[in-house]
């Protein structure tokens, strides 16, 4: 997902969907059988408001599919409740192959420090505190597990820290897009962030995940300073 109105290479978040956790069914016929995929652009502001009957606690199945309805494409999601089922149409327009590679998986650099975070609760209220002392947090990962939080100003200098976090393992037959740096391993590492983006990206409505870890590739830029990465 682009940000909108951003050219190639703008903000963008990256995520994947495992079907075989999701659906019991799943059908997928793609332009062709060497590529057997579909690319769709829609508003994430239209999909979050036409499904909000997902949060009913009497929904209890989704199937979600895509349709073409008065010549338009649609992703169609009928959603089972208890006692009826509700059909929202959401408008969706069909990326030409021209463009798929604008939407390729990223190339994300090797992480030299991940941290699972059990609690993410606790990192946004600190963050809330520091959004009023500056713009810019220094985010840093021990690799014996704390991470640490500093914001500076021209007043005053403020570190927090989180200690006792655990450091996840990966597997090398993975699927994530990243992975652990083994030839540069560090015991700590840095990166400087927007506090509002990173307030704003924490305190984002989402399904609640069975884990958070945040990932740091020392001393990146600004724009590929860390990753948080949820299941």
């Amino acid at each position: 997902m682009s940000e909108m109105g951003s050219i190639v290479g703008g903000p963008a978040v990256w995520g994947e969907m495992d079907q075989e956790s999701l659906f019991n069914e799943y059908n997928m016929e793609g332009v062709s059988t060497e590529h057997n995929q579909i690319f769709v652009e829609f508003s994430p502001d239209t999909l979050h408001k036409n499904l909000t009957t997902l949060k009913s606690p009497s929904a209890t199945a989704l199937k979600m599919k895509l349709t073409k309805k008065g010549g338009a494409p649609n992703l169609t999601f009928e959603v089972t409740l208890s006692n009826r089922q509700i059909v929202h149409d959401i408008p969706v327009q069909v990326i030409p192959r021209r463009r798929w590679s604008d939407y390729e998986t990223p190339v994300l650099p090797p992480i030299n420090i991940s941290l699972a975070l059990p609690d993410v609760k606790r990192l946004r209220l600190v963050l809330d505190k520091y959004r009023t002392l500056g713009s810019v947090v220094t985010v840093t990962a021990e690799k014996e597990g704390i991470l640490s939080l500093k914001v500076e100003s021209d007043d005053v200098t403020v570190t927090g820290h989180i200690k006792d976090l655990c450091a996840p393992l990966f597997k090398d037959n993975s699927r994530n897009p990243w992975r652990p740096d083994k030839d540069s391993e560090m015991d700590t590492a840095s990166v400087r962030v927007d506090i509002k983006r990173l307030f704003t990206f924490l305190s984002a409505e989402a399904i609640m995940p069975e884990r958070v870890l945040l990932n740091l590739a020392d001393d990146r830029s600004e724009e590929h300073t860390s990753e948080l990465q949820s299941r």
